[in-house]
């Protein structure tokens, strides 16, 4: 008894073709096969392929002859039970493969599936027959219970290989008339990854159709589009790079150390035994760009990111945040090398729930395949997680070995803060803003910045300083300018008003955080210093 778990339906097609077609399946005597929607049938082989035949039972009375003289050619079997009796009796008799597919639920108590399945599992005339169950499922868990499950072999169809994918392109490439190179067909197989193969032949022939070629821009939208709709993870193409985060250099520096140059120079990093880190850690209060630096990131490596819907993982049904969950992680792998983001990452990091009863048993389930996924030496995704508060997530998911780097974003530093408000500016050289129309010289405005603004700022968070570009903007804006000038600066910095008390109680819970939970002194050191929380 096997259970594939895929609905895929050029894998429906492979496995029913091998059926018929290998020397270990072809000698069985009968292949039936039950879809809910056309009933129970016979799986024929023919030059177009596998076909589902009706299965028409004769009535009980009379020879076959006699019946086919009456015109009797007997009744096809839609009702769940009554195929199940049907084929128990071929299963016995005779060598019989038996598919089942298209069932998404099982209400036992109308079909009776887990009990023929168990029973089935165990007679010694269906063993002797050597009869085999297939099932095709998206997700064995949901189809079948525990018990079932032990007595079934699960096997997990792999979404497409990449030689399977090149294969499909150049086939539909040759098909449709296009002379692709080999780099072509390369780049084709590797953005499609993750995909099913008839995902792949959908978004081929969606690109021919719309653009005659396979438009790489189009492909990456409607693989996005795709992914999009499990509403658990999507696909994003970062549009940031380095160059367009202002500060922070100590943290570039430390990125580019021991991940980017671990990619760049390939074969020094294996001489070592060095791989890219498996996951890491971003915290630090509201505003200071956790999310930004992972696109940017993402950008850096040329690593697609992926971001784990959190809020959708959660729901107010039995089982299926736990089959969410699962669902993410599967998909995340098929998907990578990747960056997957995790935003507000103690959502699953608390191993106790306040929930009590089934709520509560599902939080700790997402809580136990998060930190089993995190643990896997095999897993290809990078998990980049933030959270404004690393206290509340549980000790299993700080230690040594589950993020490589622990990274502080705290509040910038006063270079740091001339360097973001350049970049909100446009001033930055390879920034990709657009430059503010001025009514000074650049020069000026930088030693204007540098002298006025920059210390009324002081203890301002990322987002808080392209607040103020904002305002700057509106000010000018409103007072019909050509350009941007001094007294708009001041006037939106004087009226912008943070809790003084407040972020100074935030500072120093956020220092305390990044000495709690950074492993690395030389980087806290380093980190420090930049942006200018020493004591003192």
């Amino acid at each position: 008894m096997i259970c594939f778990e895929t609905t895929d339906p050029k894998r429906l097609l492979q496995v029913k073709e091998y059926l018929l077609t290998h020397p270990d399946t072809r000698s069985a005597e009968q292949f039936l096969i039950y879809d809910q929607w056309q009933g129970l049938g016979r799986l024929v082989r023919t030059a177009n392929g596998p076909v589902h035949e009706p299965f028409r039972k004769r009535p009980s009375g009379g020879s076959p002859l006699m019946q086919k003289a009456r015109g009797e050619e007997g009744v096809e079997l839609q009702n769940f039970k009554a195929v199940l009796k049907e084929v128990d009796n071929y299963l016995k008799n005779q060598r019989t493969v038996f598919i089942i597919q298209n069932v998404a639920e099982v209400r036992e108590w109308e079909t009776g599936l887990q009990s023929a399945l168990r029973a089935w599992a165990i007679d010694p005339q269906i063993i002797t027959k050597n009869s085999t169950i297939i099932i095709l499922s998206n997700d064995a868990d949901t189809l079948l219970d525990s018990y079932t499950r032990e007595l079934s072999v699960i096997i997990s169809v792999e979404a497409s290989s990449a030689q399977e994918r090149y294969n499909l392109v150049e086939m539909i490439s040759r098909e449709l008339g296009l002379d692709l190179e080999r780099q072509a067909i390369i780049e084709l197989e590797v953005a499609t990854a993750g995909l099913t193969l008839h995902q792949v032949e959908s978004i081929l022939l969606e690109s021919y159709n719309r653009r005659r070629q396979f438009d790489m821009t189009m492909i990456k939208e409607l693989k996005s589009e795709l992914v999009k709709r499990s509403g658990i993870l999507e696909v994003i193409d970062p549009s940031v790079s380095f160059a367009d985060i202002g500060g922070y250099q100590v943290v570039k520096s430390f990125i580019a150390k021991y991940i980017i140059n671990v990619l760049r120079y390939s074969e020094r990093a294996r001489h070592f035994g060095l791989h890219l880190p498996k996951g890491m850690l971003f915290f630090g209060p509201p505003g200071t760009g956790k999310s930004l630096f992972a696109k940017a990131l993402a950008t850096e490596i040329q690593l697609p990111f992926i971001n784990l819907v959190t809020e959708n993982i959660y729901s107010k049904w039995l089982g299926e945040s736990g089959q969410n969950m699962k669902n993410a992680i599967q998909l995340a792998e098929k998907m990578s090398p990747a960056i997957v983001f995790v935003d507000e990452i103690d959502r699953f990091g608390k191993r106790s729930a306040v929930e009590g009863g089934s709520a509560g048993e599902e939080t700790k389930r997402v809580f136990s395949q998060f930190l089993e996924w995190l643990g896997l030496p095999e897993r290809e995704a990078i998990i980049i997680g933030t959270t404004n508060v690393p206290e509340h997530l549980d000790e299993a998911f700080t230690r040594t070995g589950r993020f490589d780097y622990k990274i502080p974003f705290l509040y910038p530093g006063r270079s740091a803060r001339l360097d973001i408000l350049l970049v909100h500016l446009g001033l930055k050289e390879g920034a990709k803003k657009p430059k503010t129309p001025l009514d000074m010289n650049e020069d000026e405005l930088v030693g204007f910045l540098e002298q006025e603004v920059v210390d009324r700022t002081r203890n301002f968070s990322c987002a808080e300083l392209e607040e103020l570009i904002t305002r700057a903007k509106r000010v000018a804006f409103d007072r019909k300018a050509e350009g941007l000038g001094c007294g708009d600066f001041l006037k939106a910095a004087d009226s912008f008003r943070i809790d003084v008390r407040h972020r100074q109680a935030v500072i120093s819970e956020c220092l305390d955080q990044a000495r709690r939970f950074t492993d690395d002194q030389s980087f806290l050191d380093a980190v420090e210093e930049e942006m200018e929380v020493l004591p003192g």
